[in-house]
């Protein structure tokens, strides 16, 4: 078989030449006119998408034999070079997957000139085994010549690059990478607990074949993270479906998840695909999926281990090809345990991702809480800044609402705060919740160390009672209730 692989561009399907500006074939339709390819994959940004359809159309009128492949590339930036290697390579796994014994051919004429330089980059590393093809308008042609040339990277004085180095330069870019795919989601952190989680992410990414489960407190950005593995993935062109499992009436569980029949039930008066084949061959991302009926998880687990659903009103099963990522602030085990999470629905999920809440991410707080001011500044045309101590405090916070609570409380902070500067007073903490000592306490759980969470709680006194009193430690005693001997005991005892 082959297949040709190429960008779309301005040039194509047609593009107007000669003297008289007649229209005339645009790159891509010159090289299949001359290739004889079964198929052709048409790579594009979604903002070329009317472009590629027209040149599919014109290939399929002229070529009925060949068939024509959309490939969309989710590109903000189509001079991005990192950008645009990840997802080559990533649709292009999937296509050779799909056909490991085709002759392929690459056509650079179309596209921007970084998307001309990856291509030549993957194919003389070896990592795409293909022919480089260029096309040329015919007014550059002598008469009788072809209009396309290959282009011999083995030739004397091209660069060698061999595939141990594109894989060294791939393995350089990873934190780059992931930087990237954050600051396109809006994700931010960089406190080595959440940057573990979102390298592993990454890794589980990949993997698509895999079911996952997001675990974490309300608030904690499981969405976020279902956001960050569909677009890391190979899905990550194909739709992504939410679902919040706790707003979804008990009685109409299986009808939104799996589809109906017209007249299954009463008030089914016509058809409804449901969730899961709306992302076929995507990802369908189930939100508090703890609140799942157990009668509802049954058919979850048919559909995750044999990937087929069954629509109400219906006897003959669907084949449906989903990747399904769950997320869930309730303890899953707990709820095994007392009978109302299925334990095979929990083990089918090949994957738990345990998200850090923000209490334990605070190199996080402050850089969050500046990027949500900064938003608001520009969308309100203001210039509120916080004070030393303000940020201080909101570091200090338990956040028991976690990431949902911080915007919340800068946002009404900024409303509400008289001057430009926003300081300890003028933050709106919710009261009931900043005076319930309980709330910020972490769930006794197996690996917990209560000694060292009440050391690090002790200290935390401790070094607040420093700073109000100058550093004085018989003041800071005193404020405490411990004797000065009891606190520098203390001390000392970190410090060793």
């Amino acid at each position: 078989m082959k297949i040709l692989l190429t960008f779309t561009g301005f040039h194509d399907p047609f593009s107007a030449g000669g003297v008289d500006g007649d229209l005339r074939a645009g790159p891509v339709l010159t090289v299949v006119a001359e290739g004889e390819y079964d198929r052709v994959f048409l790579f594009s940004t979604p903002k070329m998408a009317r472009i590629s359809e027209e040149t599919a159309a014109a290939i399929q009128e002229r070529h009925a034999d060949c068939e024509v492949e959309p490939v969309e590339i989710l590109l903000k930036d189509p001079t991005n070079y990192l950008g645009i290697l990840r997802q080559v390579r990533a649709r292009f796994r999937e296509v050779h997957q799909a056909h490991p014994d085709a002759s392929y051919s690459i056509s650079v004429a179309s596209g921007t000139p970084q998307m001309h330089a990856c291509w030549l980059l993957l194919a003389a590393s070896g990592e795409i085994p293909a022919k480089i093809l260029q096309s040329f308008p015919p007014e550059f042609v002598p008469e009788g010549k072809s209009q396309v040339r290959e282009v011999d990277l083995s030739k004397q004085g091209f660069p060698k690059i061999s595939m141990g180095d594109a894989q060294d330069l791939a393995d350089d870019d990873e934190a780059e990478e992931l930087e990237e795919l954050c600051r396109e989601l809006g994700i931010i952190g960089e406190d080595p607990s959440f940057v573990n989680v979102l390298q592993e992410a990454k890794v589980y990414a990949e993997y698509d074949d895999i079911h996952l489960l997001l675990l974490g407190e309300t608030g904690s950005g499981k969405e976020y993270l279902a956001r960050f593995l569909h677009r890391a993935s190979p899905r990550a062109h194909l739709p992504m479906v939410t679902v919040n499992c706790s707003a979804i009436p008990k009685d109409l569980v299986e009808s939104q998840l799996f589809g109906h029949k017209k007249g299954a039930f009463t008030g089914a008066s016509s058809d409804q695909i449901g969730k899961f084949k709306a992302a076929d061959g995507g990802v369908l991302f189930l939100d508090e999926l703890g609140e799942l009926p157990i009668e509802a998880q049954a058919k979850l687990l048919r559909a995750l281990d044999q990937g087929e659903i069954e629509p109400l009103g219906t006897t003959s099963p669907v084949k449906i090809n989903v990747r399904v990522v769950g997320a869930t602030n309730q303890n899953i085990r707990e709820m095994v345990k007392e009978g109302t999470f299925r334990e095979d629905l929990f083990q089918r999920f090949g994957a738990n991702l345990q998200i850090p809440p923000l209490r334990k991410r605070p190199v996080d707080i402050s850089k969050l809480a500046l990027h949500i001011l900064n938003g608001w500044n520009a969308k309100h045309k203001k210039q509120k800044s916080f004070t030393v101590d303000a940020i201080t405090e909101l570091v200090r916070y338990p956040w028991p609402g976690n990431v949902r609570e911080l915007h919340r409380v800068i946002l009404q902070s900024a409303m509400l705060a008289p001057e430009a500067r926003i300081g300890p007073a003028e933050l709106r903490f919710d009261d009931p919740i900043k005076s319930d000592p309980l709330a910020s306490l972490p769930e006794p759980e197996e690996g917990f160390e209560m000694t060292a969470f009440l050391d690090e709680m002790k200290l935390a006194l401790i070094e607040r009672a420093l700073e109000k009193s100058n550093q004085v430690q018989a003041k800071a005693a005193k404020s405490l209730g411990i004797t000065p001997q009891a606190l520098n005991q203390f001390l000392k005892s970190r410090s060793q």
